[in-house]
């Protein structure tokens, strides 16, 4: 009997690279298969290049219903769940961005691709980088490729530190700090924070740091320490002011309760 290959994977790269990549997380559906439906993706912060390769994916996103065929496309931040439809006879490569990684190559507009999924060459930048040759190459392989393809437009200047040193901030607290204390500490005003957020990361830093503290929550659900914890601690343990508080926040963004959450239908990370 063959093996079984998980539908969903992870791989942490390695060197210079995991500075601008976290990850890849690969779905891979053969084509002997049945297709799967309504696996849902929350968001975790970082932008996303999917390659794509066989029949395609289909998803919902707010107001969007779309199939993806074979192809490269480019994930802004999103602020709700995307919801995947995974065809049989697909492999889809996603590569995970860190959030400052868009500001170290030219992108200032991050706002304009904000919940929205597309062709890769709608972003402008990636016009002349051919990301096409992705598709069907291995996982090293890829990274090797992308750092290549877009090496010669790296740049660093007074944005791009400070988004590296505020996102840092950020996802080293968990989520548990002010916009008020990180521009402080970056001897910056909140205001300019957050219109450096808006072009460069695409949403305010409010709402990143809403997203971060989430997802923190998401993985004390998936992934708690004892069988025994309540709402209410998990509440408190994540540096909600009450469980209503908790309640509120989780299902403004992911449509239902924290009690009522099942991770069968998420698609999320690995626990190492």
């Amino acid at each position: 009997m063959s093996e079984i290959v998980p539908i969903y994977q992870e791989y942490y790269v390695k060197g210079n690279t995991a500075h601008f990549i976290k990850k890849l997380w690969i779905l891979n559906n053969p084509e002997n298969c049945p297709a799967l439906f309504n696996k849902g993706v929350p968001p975790n912060g970082c932008f996303t290049i999917a390659v794509i390769q066989g029949n395609g994916l289909s998803i919902r996103h707010q107001n969007q219903v779309k199939h993806l065929p074979e192809g490269v496309y480019f994930c802004g931040q999103i602020t709700e769940p995307i919801y995947l439809d995974i065809s049989s006879g697909t492999k889809a490569v996603m590569i995970q961005l860190f959030p400052w990684t868009l500001v170290h190559f030219g992108i200032s507009n991050a706002q304009d691709f904000t919940d929205t999924i597309c062709p890769i060459h709608e972003t402008g930048i990636a016009t002349p980088l051919d990301l096409i040759k992705m598709i069907g190459l291995g996982n090293e392989k890829i990274c090797s490729y992308m750092i290549n393809a877009f090496r010669p437009l790296f740049r660093s200047n007074i944005n791009t530190n400070l988004i590296l040193e505020s996102t840092q901030i950020v996802m080293a607290s968990k989520g548990n700090i002010k916009v008020s204390s990180i521009a402080s500490s970056l001897h910056c005003s909140a205001r300019h924070l957050q219109k450096i957020f808006k072009n460069h990361i695409g949403i305010s830093p409010k709402v990143f740091i809403r997203i971060i503290k989430l997802r923190e929550a998401i993985d004390d659900i998936v992934y708690p320490n004892t069988n025994a914890i309540t709402m209410t601690e998990l509440a408190i343990s994540n540096d909600y002011y009450d469980q209503s508080h908790f309640n509120n926040t989780f299902s403004s963004v992911l449509k239902t309760t924290p009690r009522n959450f099942r991770k069968e239908d998420y698609l999320l990370t690995l626990k190492k």
